[in-house]
């Protein structure tokens, strides 16, 4: 009992904040002169086209007496018609007027501008975990179930390179302490990789979900019959989903269809979940030394795979 007090408390908190946030208290909405009511009426007769009364009370959950005095004062202000259905004449249906559409349309761009400048200063990966957030929020308060999250697969293209290694970069440097000399490897390699790519040989996949990158692997020739595999990696949110797994088997394919006959790679003994993922998938632990490397004491692992 006294947990779920103290989740009521959280969820009551997060309510009065984004109320304060979006001003939704004050007695008109967005600096207008119509309340919130008003508008949230608007806004679903823009959206309908047209509609009924018991419509507009199923879906806003408002009471018939308080939307019908509403909708008298939103008629005498011009902004919205009545007219009887050519279908049913005992239902009047409800539509914005031009001037109803000329005031949603200002408001529409002035809850626009609002929210842009909330999240001006956000990155674009906190803005991202926001919206993924929200949709959560949505789906659990509405009783969904969970949908599968979709994920798809690309090759590189301009932005990719720059945005893989900075993620290596900020990625490695929260888990696992390591310096920016260790943002600077990876920015050596991706460099040769990019200047000497070689569509036949070389591929660098990445995965998203929606317009968001979520995770990455890279094959780099060696020679003609051995590949290097390369920067994977899946975003720590993302994680425990299968995204690495089905990278890898995306890499491991391309492998065989290119004719090479080993893979190796490179990596470090604090990365359980990968040299797990290596492991399963038939990679071997052929070499190791512990040194100082990227401002830590790590253990760095040679694999290989023969195919």
């Amino acid at each position: 009992m006294e947990q779920n007090l103290e989740r009521i408390g959280q969820i009551r908190s997060f309510n009065r904040f984004y109320t304060n946030l979006l001003g939704l208290l004050d007695r008109t909405l967005l600096k207008s002169p119509y309340s919130l009511t008003e508008v949230r009426i608007m806004f679903e007769l823009n959206r309908l086209s047209t509609t009924t009364a018991s419509e507009i009370v199923k879906l806003l959950n408002l009471d018939p007496a308080y939307l019908s005095r509403i909708l008298s004062s939103l008629e005498k202000k011009n902004l919205i018609q009545k007219e009887r259905s050519s279908k049913d004449m005992r239902k009047q249906l409800l539509s914005l007027t031009s001037k109803g559409q000329e005031v949603i349309s200002e408001l529409q761009e002035k809850a626009n501008e609002q929210i842009k400048t909330l999240i001006i200063n956000v990155t674009d990966e906190d803005q991202n975990r926001l919206v993924n957030a929200m949709k959560t929020i949505e789906r659990i308060l509405n009783g969904e179930t969970k949908k599968p999250e979709f994920y798809t697969l690309r090759s590189h293209k301009p932005g990719d390179i720059g945005y893989i290694t900075y993620r290596h970069g900020v990625i490695y440097a929260n888990e696992y302490q390591l310096d920016e000399t260790f943002e600077a490897y990876v920015a050596k390699y991706m460099a040769e990789f990019i200047e000497n790519y070689d569509l036949a040989k070389d591929r660098l996949w990445i995965a998203e979900k929606g317009t968001e990158i979520v995770g990455s692997i890279a094959i780099v020739k060696k020679d003609e019959k051995v590949a290097q595999l390369r920067w994977l990696l899946v975003e720590p949110h993302e994680r425990n989903k299968g995204i690495g797994k089905k990278l890898l088997q995306e890499a491991l394919s391309f492998c065989r269809n290119r004719g090479y006959n080993k893979i190796i790679l490179g990596t470090f003994s604090d990365l359980l979940i990968a040299r797990r993922l290596y492991s399963k998938n038939g990679f071997q632990l052929i070499e190791f030394k512990s040194h100082r490397i990227w401002g830590q004491d790590l253990t760095e692992e040679q694999w290989e795979l023969n195919l």
